[in-house]
């Protein structure tokens, strides 16, 4: 039976009337999911970068003070790659700043793993050194503190171990787990200097722990050793509270003079017109 032409008609008009009602939707789904990813992308850089800045804080005095030119050349890179991530978020490009954000991290992983080591070595040396004299005299307090000591550094052990462990992906996890361990190093470190001060201090002047502060430590160590062994001493103990003993951390050296142009990521990206720069 053929349908009247008036009929027909009418349904096409009809049909194409409503086929915008069922393409729209699709086109609205693409744009709404485009949009999600970005500010996926978006959430993922900003938390990248704020991990970050307190990843270099925290190890900035560490590699300030004790740090070895190899150590110095990866904190030098991974700080370079941080301030491209940023100006890759300043122009909106999320996903490549996030990529640079991982390649800061990896520098980090190595960067911590070795000043970990260093941390727990130093750790180990100053309460092995100092054991001696304080089982010598038999000073309960001062043995206590070595107890102390000896407990943080297993624990930094234990706790870099946890750290090595954990999957590779997971960069930040991973070295949130060896702050915790630099933590535990540098208090062990403490301990092993309150120990000597605790024997070098007549029994009459003697003052529970928490009332020695930051410079008395400081006055109390500058009069202990040979004057090398000494001047390792207060370069320890101002790493042991995170702080640069030089007038400049190696932090800001470097942002004074970021020198990206080092990075061929750098030249890369802004090379072309839509990293905001012209061939």
């Amino acid at each position: 039976m053929r349908i009247p032409q008036i009929a027909a008609g009418a349904f096409i008009v009809s049909a194409l009337a409503v086929a915008p009602s069922f393409i729209k939707p699709v086109d609205a789904f693409a744009q709404r999911t485009k949009t999600s990813q970005r500010a996926g992308e978006q959430r993922k850089a900003e938390t990248g970068l704020k991990d970050n800045r307190y990843f270099f804080y925290f190890i900035d005095s560490s590699i300030s003070n004790l740090g070895t030119d190899e150590e110095k050349k990866l904190f030098r890179e991974a700080i370079q790659r941080d301030i491209l991530a940023q100006l890759l978020y300043m122009k909106f490009h999320f996903k490549e700043s996030y990529g640079e954000i991982r390649k800061a991290q990896r520098i980090l992983i190595d960067l911590y793993g070795k000043t970990l080591a260093r941390d727990i070595g130093i750790a180990g040396g100053l309460l092995n050194e100092f054991a001696p004299r304080v089982i010598e005299l038999e000073d309960s307090r001062a043995r206590g503190y070595l107890h102390l000591g000896y407990r943080d550094m297993t624990s930094a052990r234990t706790a870099r171990m946890i750290g090595d462990n954990i999957t590779e992906k997971l960069y930040s996890m991973r070295l949130y787990q060896y702050v915790r361990a630099i933590k535990l190093a540098k208090h062990a470190r403490r301990y092993a200097f309150l120990s000597q001060i605790e024997i070098s201090t007549p029994r009459a002047e003697r003052r529970p722990v928490n009332n020695y502060g930051f410079a008395e430590i400081e006055e109390r160590l500058s009069k202990m050793g040979p004057d090398d062994k000494r001047e390792r001493y207060l370069l320890i103990h101002w790493d042991n509270y995170y702080r640069s003993r030089g007038p400049r951390s190696f932090y800001d050296e470097i942002w004074d003079n970021p020198a990206l142009q080092e990075l061929e990521d750098y030249k890369e990206y802004f090379s072309r017109k839509e990293y905001g720069t012209e061939d």
